[in-house]
């Protein structure tokens, strides 16, 4: 159970449920499949699969949740050709022109009997709450799928006082800086990044690149800012950060991954426990420094 993205979240106080509590509200919330005239559904599911029926995995200072959600694929191509079809029947049937209301009653319809037969898409977003640093932890590259996951939190606990991390000035100026003078102690810097003008839209992405190039930093001379930056923390943990704090392809260190391997786990739960008794543990050191960088705002 390895990240590979990550979204901060601040409590704004301290979470005081137990792993036992927090998976009696879960388990009224848990996931049901789409019946056959549902869009979509979600809810929650054990964070270990069908290794184990608890819908929180817990660790001393860590508890890990997943919502999966389940999706019917009904493609706007096929919805709009059936439709047609229809609306060329019926004109050459009766003669006449179909009405616009008329078209969009057909259309509603149409997905009412196409939806039974739609292709359905799963998906599961883990997020882990920090007890002790008081933060919420989501893997999501998509700033909605994590408020969907925070909404359900909030719906089964009643509330779920959190907000996105900030910082207490624009994070661009510190990437900036890192490539005009130096990253922050422990960060080196990657081999792509992505530059915004502030007074147009150009943006400028440079991609496997040495960013200390001249012809990198002329861009910032000229006032562009760092957008995204590509960078690795102490050979430990690598990844792109963006202007909201996110971070983007999360990877772990070989050394890293290799301390799991060392457990020796004899099963898929001991496994599961093992990576994530390690990857919180680095990920807390790592969340401390980008804290101590770039000065998160206090909730």
């Amino acid at each position: 159970m390895w990240f590979k993205n990550l979204r901060l979240y601040r409590l704004n106080e301290a979470f005081s449920l137990t792993a036992e509590v927090l998976n009696e509200h879960l388990s009224g919330k848990t996931f049901e499949p789409c019946g056959k005239l549902d869009l979509q559904r979600q809810g929650f599911v054990p964070p270990l699969g069908r290794h184990s029926d608890l819908l929180v995995h817990a660790i001393p200072g860590f508890m890990m949740v997943a919502l999966k959600r389940q999706e019917k694929i009904l493609p706007a191509g096929v919805v709009r050709e059936a439709l047609e079809e229809k609306v060329q029947a019926i004109s050459d049937q009766e003669g006449r022109r179909v009405s616009r209301k008329e078209r969009d009653g057909l259309k509603d319809e149409l997905i009412f009997e196409l939806l039974p037969k739609a292709f359905v898409k799963n998906a599961v977003d883990y997020a882990y709450i920090a007890t002790q640093q008081n933060y919420v932890v989501i893997n999501s590259s998509s700033a909605s799928r994590a408020e969907a996951l925070l909404s359900a939190l909030r719906e089964v606990l009643g509330s779920l006082p959190c907000v996105p991390v900030s910082a207490k000035s624009p994070p661009t100026q510190h990437l900036t800086h890192w490539l005009l003078e130096s990253p922050a102690a422990g960060f080196e810097l990657g081999d792509e990044c992505e530059l915004k003008a502030a007074k147009d839209e150009r943006v400028i992405r440079c991609k496997k690149q040495d960013l200390t190039a001249d012809e990198v930093l002329n861009h910032l001379h000229s006032g562009m800012t760092v957008n995204k930056l590509a960078f690795n923390w102490r050979d430990m943990i690598s990844g792109v950060i963006e202007d909201d704090l996110a971070i983007k392809r999360l990877r772990f260190g070989d050394d890293i991954k290799d301390k799991a391997a060392d457990s020796h786990a004899e099963t898929a739960a001991e496994e599961f426990d093992a990576e994530f008794a390690i990857m919180t543990l680095e990920l807390q050191h790592f969340i401390e420094a980008l804290e101590k960088t770039f000065g998160f705002e206090q909730s």
